[in-house]
Parts: C-alpha cells; structure tokens; sequence
C-alpha cells in the first residue's frame, strides 16, 4: 500500500532532507561508552552524562521517511522482493494536504496525524502490520544489537525486594509501657437456675431446649423480679452480659399470662427501640424463640430499608410486641393510619446512649409523648382513656448525660440497677434512683469481660497494610472469626475489595464464562496467602436485603472476616467471635469498649487488639485512666504470617515488601481503586 502526501507552504514546497547518521564517522561505541554535548560559547555549570544504546540509534536512524514534496511511504524493494503480496493490485493511496502552521517539525507530525484520519480502517490495520513487518526485518538482518537478555522473572523480584522502602525511614517503636491497674470486674454469671426467678415453667423449657441456657446471669437476676413488679427501670451491664434476655422474659411472661388469650386485635402492647437495623433483626428473632410455647402472641419488626408497604400489611393485620428504628416507628406513627400505640403497656429503650449518639433524639422524644398523650377518638365523647401507665426499661453498657437525660424523659420513679462489683450497695438498696445514677456518670467506669485479653501494637503507617493483613494470615491457620472495625463506609469497601483481589483466589463474575490467565501478571502460579478465607463487608450504605444477608451469613459462618464500621459495635451478638481488630482507633473510649465486646461474650474468652501509630500512645494512657487494662506487642510477629514458601520469599521483609507492592500494583493498574485509595489516603 502506497501512500503519497503532499505538504505545502503559501510560497514553496517543503522539502526536508534526512543527514547521514552522526555515529556513522565516529567511532563505533561499546555499550558502556557515554557520548557528551557543549554548546559553544555557552557557560557549562554541570555535565550530564546519558547512557544512549547504538543499537537503538540505528533502529532510530533507519525508521527515518524521506519526505520531500510528495512521500511515497513503500517498504524497501529489497527486504520484500520475494514477498509474493502484488502491491499494484491496491492503487497508490493519494493525498493532498496543504499545512503551513508550526515549524517543519511541528507541519510533519501534524500531516502524520491527518493520514491516519484519512485511512480507513482497513487501510489503518494493514499500515500498522506493513510497519511491523518492517521492523522485524530490520532488526532481523541488522548485525548490531543493544538486546539485553531476558533474566527470570524471580530475579527481576529479588532485585525489587532489595531495593524496597517498605521498611526503611520508618518512625521508631516506643516501648509504652503499663501501668498498674485494676480494672471494674462483674461477674456473669451466678450459678443459679433459670426457674429461681418464678418464670413459667414452659419458658424454662423453652430457654433450655432452643436456647441452651440454664443458668442466671448477674444482670437477670436482679433485673426479671423488678420488671415482673412493674416497676420502671434503668441497667447498666456490660456487653454480653445477656440485657436481651433481662427484658424480654418479664414481657413474654405477662403476654402469656393475659387472659383471655392475646389475639392480633388486641394490639400492640409492647414497644421495643433499637438504634440499627441489624439489632431489630436480631431482637426479632429472640422474641420468636421465646415466643415459642405461645403462638398466640405474634411479633414483627420494622426498619428503614424494609418496604414501607409491605410493613403497613403486616401492621394492618395487627401485631402485639413491635420492634423497631425510631426513624421508620416516626414515619409509621406519621403516615400509617393502622399503627395505633393507645394500648402499649411495655417501652423498651435498648442501647440507649447510642440512640442519642445517633442522631435519634427527637425521633424518641416523639414517640415517648405519642405514648404518653392520653387521646380521644374524635366524635366519641364517651371514648375511655388509658387505664394504666407504661412501663418503661431502659437499657445501656455505658452511661452518658444523655441517658440521663433520657431516663428523665421516659422513666418514673424508676430502680437503678449495676452489675459491677464498685456499685455503692447502701445506694442501691436505698432505692435512691438520683444519686447512684449520678455517682455512676461522676465515676464514668467502663466495664468489660475478664475473659476478653487485650493488646495494642504500634505500626508505622507504611507497614499498616502488611501487618493486617498479616494478623488475618496468621489467625486463619485454624478456622478463626475477625471482626475488623474501621472508621468510615469508604474504608471498608476499598479494604474489603483490595483485600479479596490481593489475598484470596479471584472471584470470577457473573458474565465471565471461564478464568483467563494475565499474561502480564506476577502471581506465577503461586497459591494465595488466604485462598480458603471469605471476606465480608458491612456498613450503613448498603441495602436492607445486603446487610441482612450478610449479618446471617458472618452469623452462620464457622471462620471468616468481616470488615465493618460502627454499625456492628453495639448489641450485635455474634457467635463465636475469637478476634476483634480495631484498624482505627474509636473517637471515643465508650466505642473502644462496645467493640471488643463483640467477642467474649456470656463467659467465654476472646482477644482484641488496636492499632495505633507510634504518635498515638496517649489513647493507651486514656485507656489506663479509665481502668482498662491493654499491653503492648510486638506487630514483628504479626508479619510472619504473610511469610510464602514458593521459593521467591525467605524471610520476613521481603515478604512483606512483596505483598506491599502487590497491593500497589493492583491499585495502580485500576483506576477505580486508585482513585477510592486517593480519597481514603491509604497508600
């Protein structure tokens, strides 16, 4: 294929002439040979040394096109001579171009521009393959090479691994240091049986049976009598200490005992406000369970994400225990004509702080003063008010001014209850609701499993990564599950999709018919660091249906990782959590103390452990002020777990540095992922 141009100035031709090459008259350099350049007459205040390939120079030399008035782009006659293409069966392509901008430089490239627009594709593919062929050839028949030999591709990784920063110009490790500390202990459980508290004997059964649970703990015992009194009232109790329970058997107990038998006309009669989603699910199906032995009593949840059609149905059919989200209860009590709160007789306020915390206090206070408002049916004069006030238990793991508050706005007369071993005894038995509650906010104590053990590690912020991902390695060796806190939704996707591509076998998509191997890739065959571990996710912006299935898969799950913001730190009761990681220490030492109860739940052991960077050890000492016991690891031991035995990695650096550059290669080749590593300035 031909191609002829015609590049023109206003006035004359342009007309460019291809000097012979320069190394030609001196003589030929050897590959390590330097060639320099002075300008005449010009002050030289530093030589610069460029290392140049003469094997490049003739490549370059002889790809030149000689371009006078017209350019006839033809392969040499001479190198296709026995090619058996006709190249007079395609005419000579013609094209006529009129460029006088710019300097010769500048008019050529740009008439080069112009060709390959004028080209149809055809003619654009056989140009490229022509020109291929060229280049073969010529450095086919030319004697003078710069190739360097191809080295393996293990040594070319050697070479990186010795040449990584990974562990270089990091801060120092402080050693912190621990201080004496006796931390606020309570106890469990009390050794006695489930029927010593007067509960029916169906629900004893029932708890044994679905449950497995025999056995009080501190918190039930002291608060299932007061409820089953009727009186309101207000715990405290560390998580996992089992408050669920605390108040639905004094509910369940006084539903059954109604008679004649409950029926769905009846109403709602109980109220029970959780601050998330995944606490209403979990709630909910508590209640089922102990609801059992009573199928005339009939339960329901609602929450935001769930369709608000499909809960007025429910609503509509009637309902007598309801939980719920303040923010969809608001919405229901605003735009459902069905959702009726005249004859509730039980308010459960669980997680109280976090429902402040939340955002939801104006939510509650309506809902409070919708219960509270004693309304007549218009047009009905002789309509009877509420008999009888409702009974109120509020519940919580830590006490803040805002549940004090609370409390003030929903309790009367109400019985403080605290499980710790600190609480003033001759206050409680006083009955004095005012002063053991402010002497519990003045002490601010916070209160955690004995069976928990936990430790902090201080990691440079370039190690960070490795050393995560390394702790995971390292505890997956035996079916483990993790749960990982991290600070925002943002975090938790980039860490949770970096984490499956770098560290676990690719997942294949749905249009994907079988894998492709990546020619460019350098996995090399090798196995991944966690190929049998399942990664979750969870946070606020997923849908309902998302979150609800991955709460019940992590829950169903024997090991597995769930990386998660806050929205799992509180009431959460996940089975058989054995590590809690906090990637990102909490804002407030309240949340530090709902996370790692995530594990060690009802009695049994569990481990938690915080990252910090080597400028945070004053969280450590905050910690020790509020009797919080934490020591001090070494992360070294954590970067082990990530050490391969393929025999490109030997020890510890180099993996690490390894696994540390196959997380920026991933980042770098996406732009998806770089972009999202920008805005959560990971790397």
């Amino acid at each position: 294929m031909d191609i002829s141009l015609n590049i023109s100035k206003p006035a004359q031709p342009i007309v460019r002439k291809v000097e012979p090459p320069t190394f030609a008259k001196k003589k030929a350099k050897t590959q390590n040979d330097f060639s320099f350049k002075f300008t005449k007459g010009s002050k030289v205040k530093a030589i610069v040394a460029k290392k140049r390939s003469p094997g490049l120079l003739v490549k370059k030399q002889q790809m030149k096109l000689t371009t006078v008035e017209t350019i006839d782009e033809k392969p040499n006659a001479d190198i296709f001579q026995n090619d058996e293409t006709n190249e007079e069966d395609e005419p000579p392509i013609q094209l006529s171009l009129n460029v006088t901008q710019g300097n010769e430089s500048d008019r050529m490239k740009t008439a080069e521009k112009i060709i390959r627009k004028k080209l149809t594709k055809k003619q654009r593919k056989e140009l490229i393959l022509e020109k291929k062929s060229v280049e073969f050839r010529q450095e086919f028949d030319n004697p003078i090479k710069s190739v360097e030999p191809t080295k393996p591709k293990k040594q070319f990784k050697d070479k990186a691994k010795k040449m990584s920063s990974l562990f270089a110009n990091n801060a120092d490790i402080p050693i912190v240091g621990q201080r004496l500390v006796h931390p606020v202990s309570e106890k469990v459980f009390t050794g006695e049986a489930m029927s010593s508290i007067g509960l029916h004997e169906h629900a004893v059964k029932n708890l044994a049976d679905i449950l497995h649970i025999t056995e009080l703990t501190t918190v039930q015992k002291r608060t299932v009598p007061v409820a089953l009194s009727g009186r309101d009232v207000l715990v405290r109790s560390q998580t996992g200490s089992g408050k669920t329970l605390a108040y639905a058997l004094p509910i369940v107990q006084k539903l059954q005992e109604i008679r004649p038998k409950l029926s769905r006309k009846d109403g709602i009669l109980a109220v029970i406000i959780v601050p998330t989603r995944e606490l209403a699910i979990q709630s909910y199906e508590l209640l089922v369970k102990l609801l059992k032995p009573y199928q005339w009593v009939v339960s329901t949840y609602i929450s935001g994400g769930e369709k608000r059609k499909t809960e007025k149905a429910r609503l509509r059919k009637g309902v007598n225990v309801l939980v719920g989200t303040p923010g969809r209860l608001c919405d229901h009590l605003l735009h459902t004509e069905s959702f009726k709160l005249d004859k509730v007789k039980w308010l459960v306020l669980d997680e109280a702080d976090r429902l402040f915390e939340l955002g939801y206090e104006k939510d509650v206070k309506k809902i409070v003063d919708a219960l509270n408002t004693e309304k007549v049916e218009e047009g009905n004069p002789f309509a009877k008010k509420r008999e009888s006030s409702i009974q109120t238990l509020l519940l919580s793991a830590t006490l803040t001014h805002s549940v004090r508050q609370l409390a003030g706005l929903a309790l009367k007369n109400p019985f403080y209850i605290d499980t710790s071993d600190v609480t003033n005894e001759d206050i409680l038995k006083s009955n004095a609701f005012n002063d053991s509650f402010d002497e519990a906010i003045t002490d601010d104590k916070l209160v955690l499993p004995s069976t928990v053990s936990q430790s902090y590690v201080l990691v440079p912020p370039k190690l960070r990564l490795v050393t995560l991902s390394g702790l995971i390695a390292s505890e997956s060796v035996k079916p483990s599950k993790i749960l990982v806190f991290l600070a925002t939704e943002q975090l938790v996707e980039f860490h949770h999709d970096l984490m499956i591509e770098a560290l676990t076998k690719r997942i294949l998509d749905v249009d994907d018919d079988e894998e492709q191997p990546d020619e460019d890739s350098d996995d090399d065959g090798e196995e991944p660091i966690l190929g049998g571990v399942r990664f979750f996710k969870l946070h606020g912006s997923l849908t309902q249906v998302e979150r609800s299935a991955v709460f019940k898969a992590f829950r169903d799950a024997k090991s597995g990782v769930l990386l998660t913001t806050d929205v799992a730190a509180r009431g959460i009761d996940i089975p058989m959590v054995d590590l809690v990681v906090q990637f990102f220490p909490p804002q407030r030492i309240q949340d530090y103390v709902h996370r790692v109860g995530r594990t060690g739940r009802a009695g049994k052991t569990g481990r938690a452990i915080l990252f910090l960077s080597p400028v945070e050890t004053d969280f450590v000492r905050l910690l020790e002020d509020k009797r919080i016991r934490i020591a001090q690891e070494d992360s070294t031991k954590y970067l082990k777990g990530i050490v391969q035995t393929n025999g490109i990695s030997s020890t510890m650096e180099e993996s690490a540095s390894e696994l540390q550059r196959k997380f920026e290669g991933i980042i770098q080749d996406d732009t998806e992922m770089h972009d999202r590593a920008c805005k959560v300035h990971i790397l």
